[in-house]
């Protein structure tokens, strides 16, 4: 009876209860409550928290009560809406009675035949016991109809359906997927993994808490807040061995940073207890030699799915998992990251934390607001050898069924390979796997998934290892940028704070769900993306276990990089610095820098458009604006106007809610951002089915640069970057041939070239900056190295150079013909993959460089210099791609047999004009970036792992 219910979406029952509002409920005699399971106190807090009608226990006939009900299932089952399902465990006196299976359990039951589980299963022994989701009406019915045979009703979320019984593990901690009463819950989950520590394999598993989360208010302990913990989980042969441990190699496997995102969680615990009963021989023979780190990242937002929880943003509580946690943060964005910080955010820098936020309205400080992210920094600054750090997500729908994401951080040559190799590996996997997304019952589950989560069937239609997996940047893959990303942080380098690590964020589809959406447990399709993860967190492991290495073949090529001061930032050089005297606050001085915060939530209705303002001055430095309830709406639209009612930022609603538009951003925690707004009054207007939360942040500042002391409470980490320093980092790894610095002045002073001889010192020559441009000498010298063979690339401003130069093609290129120009993301567009600049990338990669960590926001502010598309073919030019629309990114002109190489956007200077108090990068070549720029000078690539050559990039020229 009961599993036709499962077959569809579940249906709202009619309703014809009595039923009271918040208000209404406060003004109700005490007598109303009297011998209830719910007292008013408790029933009022969860009617404020919800916003919903909710039944009050003892006036109305819906209330479940028996002597067999524990407090905490009495509490689920009464304070919430009748028609929740509450996951129950029920344990019977004389064995399971025959007519409670044939009535609610479905012995037929088969994961391919069925979208969820059967209402109820059962067991005999060692308790005679019945775990079942059951709503009011029908837990009520059960009561009444097996209450003298009934011992006990607990309260049982999870996908154990006995872990809360004796001999809960007698078949499994974590049982597998298809047989899976539901996702696995948290209190499930630690009591699982330490049962495997302490009784298991207790010289292979330590799990321990680091640190705390914010905490929800329990509505039914009236613990506010109620905090849980943040846990680790270490896994490795002779994990007590602390001299052993230390010396290994670690991957690192975030496991849910946002809550909602539950597919790391399910495939990370199974494997967990795979290593422990040495089940695992995909894992076994890697464990002497590194260490798995199992991170549970975001408690919050898993736990919120419990009754009890508060939910204070959530008009009506659905018992959903969140995305961030309970200060209302997402909780990947509060990470201490290098570059620029939005600040809107909370970045944890455990080092100098501030007990007090200064420009926080409400006097909060940061161990109030992210202690589980400062918990996690500071904990993972004590590892060495921390290898891959993955941070599992879950995505919408997309072209492919998983996207490996590179993260924002600034990688060596050999970490770039790895990061390629490792996606290779799991792509290969998967197709072993699969073999395609096409494959049965793979393509039916996700079409099936795709109409029961978003109403709309679809299969991925990418051509990636057969619509499997496709990789590149956050933004080829998603559409959009990040700053203060936990893998940003991580993947940085640790004189800036981070790990070092290769920083990677796995994404799966139909793992996320849009707005107060229900999630509903699909086991169906969850097996699939838990096989996924579980191929995924393999090879990240077998990779971090293998012996790699990846080098430059030149030919015995030499290659000199022009560098200059231009270049070169400093923290020396912002207006707050003790270095800048006269410049920043000084004694006496009042605050420079200043933060206006304004937090409002537009409610949909009868009332139709309604906006928020803020107004900017003349001091005005910046302005962010922040979404949450956007995922909710279907229809409608949201625009930014600036002080002359212009439209500069929109969007359509009705386009994001299409679920399967793998174009459109689908993300609910959009933003905007605008520089130096124009003084005036700043408009946010609303039109939408939902209610949307809007967030608007202005930031002051009466200096060039704003302080983050004054802002954030951090002092200026101290740097000085230069992107030229990618040449310095890239010489280690070159076969053969010398890679050498040299300057402008020793450039016009013949350094290129033996004397008058005609010969060269060097076959390739960088000029990535137009410093110089105006000294004839330094521009004849170029041009002498040119002529006489030498190979130029100009990237950056460096293209600049071809409206001076008087040599080959370049000699038909004037100054107009070269531009400027600033856009939002640095892509190269209009590719031609024909081109020797374009061996080794993919057709997905097309972000060159990656922004945040460098200072740039995701506004319209990252520079790139373009040449006229038909005066670069007019002169005879090759062209590779272009930048923006608006000219020549990437091509070649020639000069005799020399090359004259063109890449518009790849090492720009640090942007030093935003809030970046954790310093800067020298450069974020993405692993596109770096192989165009390696491909641009006429080199070769070549990965080995375990010695083997396993593939070469690019040729020699």
């Amino acid at each position: 009876m009961s599993t036709e219910r499962h077959d569809s979406d579940r249906a709202t029952r009619d309703d014809d209860q009595e039923r009271y509002t918040h208000e209404e409920a406060a003004e109700l005699d005490e007598s109303a409550f009297d011998g209830g399971s719910v007292g008013r106190r408790t029933f009022l807090s969860v009617a404020a928290a919800t916003g919903v009608a909710l039944a009050v226990p003892s006036t109305v006939s819906a209330t479940v009560e028996h002597d067999a009900l524990t407090e905490r299932a009495a509490f689920a089952v009464n304070a919430t809406p009748d028609d929740y399902e509450v996951p129950v465990v029920i344990t019977f006196e004389g064995g399971v009675p025959a007519t409670f299976e044939a009535a609610y359990t479905d012995p037929d039951w088969d994961v391919d035949d069925q979208t969820a589980p059967p209402t109820a299963v059962t067991r005999t022994e060692p308790t005679a016991a019945a775990h079942a989701h059951l709503d009011a009406d029908e837990l009520d019915s059960v009561l009444d109809e097996f209450g003298d045979d009934i011992e006990g009703v607990g309260y049982s979320p999870g996908a154990n359906p006995w872990w809360h019984l004796e001999d809960p593990y007698a078949d499994g901690v974590f049982p597998p997927v298809e047989e899976s009463r539901d996702w696995l819950s948290y209190e499930e989950s630690v009591q699982g993994i330490r049962y495997l520590e302490e009784e298991v394999s207790p010289d292979r598993i330590n799990c321990y808490s680091i640190g705390q989360s914010p905490g929800w208010n329990n509505q039914f302990t009236g613990d506010n807040p109620d905090p849980s913990d943040v846990y680790v989980a270490e896994v490795t042969n002779d994990v007590n061995d602390e001299a052993s441990f230390a010396e290994k190699e670690k991957v690192v496997y975030s496991l849910n940073i946002h809550g909602d995102e539950r597919a790391g969680t399910e495939a990370g615990c199974r494997i967990i207890e795979d290593i422990a009963r040495g089940e695992a021989p995909d894992f076994e023979d890697l464990l002497d030699d590194i260490v798995l780190l199992f991170l549970f990242t975001n408690p919050d937002g898993w736990v919120s799915r419990k009754p009890e929880t508060e939910i204070p943003w959530v008009a009506g509580h659905d018992w959903n998992f969140q995305r961030g946690n309970a200060s209302g943060l997402d909780t990947n964005r509060q990470y201490p990251t290098m570059g620029w910080t939005d600040p809107s955010f909370w970045p944890a820098e455990p080092e100098d934390t501030p007990d007090v936020r200064p420009d926080d309205p409400e006097g909060r400080g940061y161990q109030e607001m992210v202690p589980d992210a400062l918990a996690i920094v500071e904990h993972f600054r004590a590892y060495d050898n921390v290898e891959f750090l993955c941070d599992y997500h879950g995505m919408y729908t997309a072209d492919h069924m998983v996207f490996n994401l590179e993260t924002n951080a600034p990688f060596t040559h050999d970490k770039t390979h790895d990061l390629d190799e490792v996606s290779i590996q799991i792509g290969e996997a998967m197709a072993k796997e699969w073999g395609s997304v096409e494959t049965e019952p793979l393509a039916s589950d996700i079409m099936e998934a795709g109409e029961t989560e978003y109403g709309a069937p679809f299969l991925p239609e990418g051509d990636s290892y057969e619509g499997l997996l496709d990789w590149g940047t956050i933004y080829d893959s998603l559409s959009y940028q990040v700053t203060g990303a936990f893998l940003g942080w991580a993947g940085q380098p640790g004189a800036f704070g981070g790990l070092g690590a290769v920083t990677v964020a796995p994404e799966v589809i139909i793992s996320n769900h849009f707005g107060s959406a229900i999630k509903e447990w699909k086991p169906y399709w969850s097996r699939h993306y838990a096989t996924a993860y579980r191929l995924s967190m393999r090879e990240y492991a077998r990779m971090t276990a293998a012996e790699t290495d990846a080098t430059v073949g030149t030919g015995g090529q030499d290659t000199a990089y022009v560098t200059s001061e231009t270049l070169t930032r400093r923290s020396a050089d912002l207006s707050h610095t003790d270095e800048s005297p006269g410049q920043g606050r000084g004694p006496g001085r009042g605050r420079a820098t200043a933060v206006q915060h304004r937090h409002e939530t537009i409610q949909s209705g009868p009332s139709g458009r309604a906006s928020v303002d803020t107004s900017a001055v003349e001091s005005s430095h910046s302005l962010f604006v922040h979404f949450r309830g956007l995922d909710d709406a279907t229809e409608g639209t949201v625009r930014l106007h600036n002080p002359a009612g212009n439209v500069v930022r929109e969007l359509d609603l009705a386009e994001r809610a299409d679920p399967t538009a793998t174009d459109v951003p689908g993300h609910d925690f959009e933003d905007w951002f605008v520089r130096r707004p124009e003084g005036g009054d700043w408009r946010v207007e609303v039109d939408a089915d939902a209610d949307v939360d809007v967030q608007l942040t202005r930031l002051d500042s009466e200096d060039e640069h704003p302080d983050p002391e004054e802002v954030l409470g951090y002092e200026q980490r101290e740097y000085v970057v230069n992107p030229v320093q990618f040449f310095a980092d890239l010489e280690p790894y070159v076969e053969d041939g010398a890679m050498d610095e040299m300057s402008v002045h020793h450039v016009s002073r013949g350094r290129l070239l033996r004397g008058n001889s005609g010969q060269r010192h060097y076959d390739k020559l960088v000029v990535s900056h137009d410093d110089g441009i105006d000294d004839s000498r330094y521009i004849e010298a170029i041009e002498a190295f040119v002529e006489t063979g030498g190979d130029l690339v100009l990237t950056d401003s460096g293209v600049n150079l071809l409206g001076t130069l008087d040599v080959g093609d370049a000699a038909q290129l004037s100054g107009d013909d070269v531009s400027d120009i600033e856009v939002q993301f640095a892509n190269l567009e209009d590719r031609d993959f024909d081109h020797d600049f374009l061996a080794g990338i993919r057709p997905r990669q097309q972000e060159m460089w990656k922004g945040s960590q460098l200072g740039y926001t995701t506004g319209v502010d990252q520079p790139a210099t373009v040449v006229d598309e038909d005066a670069f073919q007019g002169a005879g030019g090759e062209v590779a791609g272009t930048i923006g629309g608006e000219g020549v990114g990437a091509g070649r002109l020639t000069a005799g047999d020399s090359e004259i190489n063109v890449l518009g956007s790849a090492l720009p200077p640090a942007q030093q004009t935003e809030l970046h108090p954790f310093g800067m990068g020298d450069y974020a070549v993405s692993f596109m970036g770096h192989t165009l720029l390696c491909n641009a000078l006429g080199f070769e690539q070549r990965r080995y792992v375990a010695g083997e050559l396993v593939g070469s990039y690019g040729e020699i020229r």
